[in-house]
């Protein structure tokens, strides 16, 4: 039981090891005798955990097992007062006691000790504290990147939050510590592992501490109310576009992104080095407002080619695309990589994808890039994000989607351009779901999630893509207007966006509102509406659809939403719905925020 283990470690010397990042307990040791247990920590972790989870409650075996009469000098019930702390919000304040503190210290080890999971631990040297060690002046704190605290901020999906250690530890780099054994806390001995050995002439058995570091789980907290990413995608070409269709940095509204992904940096096709596309001169009024901003290489357009199969296959062109990505974010000051090569293995022909144009060795070659920008980026917390297809055909050639998924920080799936002028009959941008009259039952978004997902990919690194834009056409025969309806080929350029077969969603509701076109809507909801006149035909996603799409994430257990793209949306409020209705919505319904936005449609 907890009392006859803490009586051994402070009074009979048994030495602790616990995990560097605390997904274990930890576990003590004296000769041939060896016990592991859970802790305070580790009693407070799953409580925690209890309430990421949404669970029902804690369950403990047993209350006689619990410290009942305080034998440690702690508190009675120590463990099962740590569950009502987190669980019940118990309102007895935390006790002033750690594990084995007391008239013996832990001691810092003289480094840490890497165990793969194929091996059994090694021996540790483990080195004895001095009580006479001397204290460290605060100077020595400088050029350290984390401050000692007994709550520090911790990334969970890429979403910041507040980690409060137990009563007695302090933050140390990424886990709760003895205060010995964190840098610079008041309290502590040495910034340094002190010498001297175990058995180093002293009478009194030391308490000593080892820390394994135990490779990195692949699980994740489920995504909860608040946490859910809302990524937004920022063009800047977006601020040449004239009058009302201007759309500047300063133009975000900060409350609605979490993340934004700023495009497009390019690919130099001789150096295979990221290069700017433009100036980033306003970049840092996206950062003021708190967001996290990433910059995004590649596109549609900056795909075309093979410079970046030259990349992934080349190990050496790889390693400098790292180091010159590396210096371009610290540079222009940047929060991480977003890469949308559009794609590995399925390269573009005639605005269509070819499967057999790319070699083979692009599937392996992306995953090697992503692997090793993610090694290179996670000791400087930067973030990693792809944006992918959402063609079957696509991901079962171009992507090794368990690899990817370990490596990205998240993966937005482009849910959208299903449909387009290309076809050659109308067709819908962006369907949630099958519906009978489409030809292939696999071009829509519930197909796609759940094929990735299928495929390997944790649904909780998945980030749905959300067009605020509509594919239009311009149909064959201005009497028949359905879908699947012949068309010559694109639609009309808008008056804004200015590119054919494309219109922002505030282009399309001033159609609707001002030019009488005609909306159809499925009554099932199994995808957004289309609207024409004459011989102009749009296919696009209203209010409706874009809460139906947040329900799906939610309902998936996904990470969250993506948008393409901030100034298509009508963040003017030019057809009276109020600004930026589309991601208004998406917010409400995926991070609980209050909107203006009351009515069903706009359109």
């Amino acid at each position: 039981n907890l009392f006859q283990i803490c009586t051994n470690i402070q009074k009979k010397g048994w030495k602790i090891v616990r995990d560097r990042q605390g997904r274990i307990g930890p576990y003590a040791y004296l000769r041939d005798q060896w016990v592991s247990f859970d802790d305070i920590g580790m009693i407070r972790h799953k409580s925690e955990y209890i309430k990421a989870m949404g669970l029902g409650g804690g369950m403990i075996w047993a209350l006689d097992l619990d410290d009942f009469r305080n034998e440690c000098g702690c508190e009675e019930y120590p463990l099962l007062r740590t569950i009502n702390r987190v669980l019940r919000d118990y309102k007895v304040a935390d006790p002033k006691c750690v594990l084995g503190k007391g008239q013996h210290k832990p001691a810092v080890p003289s480094k840490p000790s890497t165990v793969k999971p194929t091996q059994k631990p090694p021996g540790w040297d483990v080195e004895g504290t001095s009580p006479e060690a001397p204290q460290p002046a605060l100077e020595a704190c400088n050029g350290n990147d984390f401050l000692p605290n007994t709550k520090q901020p911790i990334s969970r999906l890429g979403f910041y939050t507040l980690q409060s250690c137990p009563s007695g530890l302090y933050w140390n780099k990424g886990h709760c510590d003895w205060p010995e054994n964190t840098p610079c806390h008041p309290d502590s001995t040495t910034t340094e592992a002190p010498s001297g050995s175990a058995d180093g002439g002293s009478s009194v058995p030391t308490v000593s501490t080892s820390i394994i570091d135990i490779p990195s789980s692949t699980q994740h907290y489920p995504s909860i109310e608040g946490e859910y990413k809302v990524v937004c995608y920022f063009t800047n070409w977006a601020w040449y576009r004239q009058g009302e269709g201007k759309y500047l940095p300063s133009d975000i509204d900060g409350s609605l992104c979490t993340h934004i992904n700023y495009g497009f940096a390019v690919l130099d096709p001789n150096s295979l080095t990221i290069k700017p596309h433009d100036s980033w001169a306003d970049i840092d009024n996206g950062k003021s407002k708190g967001i996290k901003v990433l910059i995004a290489i590649g596109g549609w357009n900056d795909s075309l080619g093979d410079k970046y199969s030259r990349l992934v296959n080349n190990p050496g062109a790889r390693a400098k695309f790292i180091s010159n990505v590396i210096e371009f974010i610290e540079q222009w000051g940047f929060d991480g990589l977003d890469l949308d090569w559009e794609y590995p293995k399925c390269w573009q022909v005639e605005q269509q994808v070819d499967c057999h144009k790319g070699p083979d060795s692009d599937k392996q070659g992306f995953a090697s890039l992503v692997q090793e920008l993610s090694q290179a980026f996670k000791p400087k917390g930067l973030l990693l994000s792809s944006a992918v297809s959402p063609s079957k055909a696509v991901i079962d050639a171009g992507y090794d989607v368990p690899a990817l998924n370990r490596y990205f920080d998240w993966i937005a799936i482009m849910t959208y351009d299903f449909h387009g002028h290309w076809d050659k009959i109308t067709g819908h941008v962006a369907p949630l779901y099958y519906y009978p009259e489409d030809i292939y039952d696999y071009f829509n978004a519930n197909f796609s999630i759940n094929y990735w997902i299928e495929k390997g990919a944790d649904p909780k690194k998945l980030v749905m893509g959300m067009p605020l834009y509509g594919q239009s056409f311009t149909l064959a025969d201005s009497s028949n207007y359905a879908l699947n309806d012949p068309s010559y080929g694109p639609g009309e350029a808008g008056e804004f966006t200015r590119a054919g077969g494309f219109l922002a969603f505030y282009e399309i509701c001033e159609r609707v509102k001002s030019k009488s076109w005609t909306v159809k809507r499925d009554p099932l909801g199994r995808l957004g509406p289309y609207a024409h006149m004459g011989s102009q035909w749009v296919s696009y996603d209203d209010i409706a659809d874009i809460r139906r799409k947040s329900q799906l994430v939610k309902t998936l257990g996904l990470g969250g939403g993506m948008i393409w793209a901030l100034d298509l949306d009508d963040f003017r409020n030019r057809c009276g719905c109020g600004k930026h209705p589309l991601l208004k919505t998406l917010n409400h319904e995926l991070r609980g925020t209050a909107t203006d936005i009351t009515m069903e449609n706009c359109t």
